[in-house]
């Protein structure tokens, strides 16, 4: 194996030691999943690579798993930034629809262009291709609300969606290659993937060097004062 290989493990190693001195199981619980089980499945792709029998299932379970717990920090991203706003009924249709559009761009592909890939690893790898749609929508539909929502740069949510949109967006057209081709891909598809999740985490890394400061309140949503209160009040008794 390449040492270059082991650069997003050991990254992934210093994101959860920062992950855990924000205190982000407490605040983003879903990402903090995500890293606790990347280096987790980093660890466990390790130990089973010298044999061909356990690292196949272990990587394609891995996978799975991936694509699932990237769905959840997805939801999570949008739940925290739209705050209050997910109480209106069509704020709650964000997440299932971008969710089912990811997951329609993925079949349609697959139909297009049929890959080589079959049965489990079949559903698995067009899952990945959902996921990455799904992140890419988010990230940009995350960008256009920053000047509504009010969501500073160096938010937490905010950088969580930067790494995954920016991995995902390289990692379309390689997994999108890779589910075609198969095992004929791997190497390229490999690299490109080391690079961009590497990129990836460190965007991670540096969003959660500082700490997130609280959000300020909008003045023109601010409460009343104690006057304005009782001037309130006097209106309403000399309309009863």
């Amino acid at each position: 194996m390449n040492i270059l290989e082991f650069v997003p493990s050991c990254l992934l190693v210093v994101l959860l030691g920062v992950l855990i001195r924000r205190r982000a199981l407490v605040t983003l619980p879903g990402f903090f999943a995500y890293a606790a089980f990347a280096v987790a499945a980093d660890i466990a792709r390790f130990l089973t690579h010298g044999n061909q029998r356990t690292y196949y299932p272990t990587y394609w379970i891995t996978e799975a798993v991936y694509d699932l717990l990237g769905i959840l920090v997805m939801y999570e991203v949008l739940r925290t930034v739209l705050g209050s706003l997910t109480r209106a009924w069509w704020a709650r249709l964000i997440f299932p629809a971008v969710l089912v559009l990811g997951i329609g761009m993925s079949i349609v592909r697959a139909n297009v262009v049929p890959s080589r890939l079959s049965g489990l690893e079949f559903y698995i790898a067009v899952g990945e291709i959902a996921v990455r749609f799904v992140q890419v929508f988010v990230f940009a539909g995350l960008v256009t609300l920053v000047p509504v929502v009010g969501l500073r740069w160096r938010q937490y949510p905010f950088g969580i969606s930067t790494g995954f949109g920016l991995y995902a967006t390289v990692m379309l057209l390689t997994t999108t290659k890779f589910s075609d081709f198969g095992t004929r891909f791997k190497l390229l598809w490999g690299w490109t993937s080391l690079v961009a999740y590497s990129v990836a985490v460190l965007i991670w890394i540096w969003f959660f060097s500082v700490p997130q400061k609280a959000e300020t309140p909008n003045p023109e949503l601010s409460a009343p004062s104690p006057g304005e209160l009782e001037q309130y009040k006097d209106a309403l008794r000399r309309m009863r």
